[in-house]
């Protein structure tokens, strides 16, 4: 467990995978798929939010402990959308929230 210093408290030790690259040119996704643990989170960012209906990644994290998140204003930019999956949209404050509650993170590029 590790406190993050800024208010949250104490938390497991987890980790926030942060995927940047596109599923289609990349296996940024695949690799960060094969390490994820229960009670980690992923975040979708910059062309990673265009994974965000693969049925690859709905099915790895439907009914665990994975949390999984994609950056709003990226989604906006590529006209994407959360609806009808788990994933759930996150802002700027949101990301950083994210960094600060898991003790470590990797990304994947």
């Amino acid at each position: 467990m590790t406190d993050c210093g800024l208010g949250y408290g104490i938390q497991p030790v987890s980790t926030l995978h942060i995927v940047s690259k596109s599923p289609f040119r990349t296996d940024a996704l695949q690799r960060c798929l094969s390490l994820v643990a229960p009670g980690d989170s992923i975040i979708l960012i910059e062309d990673g939010v265009l994974a965000v209906n693969l049925s690859i990644l709905g099915e790895r994290i439907s009914g665990t402990d994975v949390s999984c998140f994609a950056l709003a204003g990226d989604l906006i930019a590529r006209s994407l959308t959360t609806a009808g999956t788990e994933i759930q949209q996150a802002d700027a404050a949101s990301f950083v929230a994210l960094v600060c509650e898991h003790r470590n993170s990797i990304s994947y590029g």
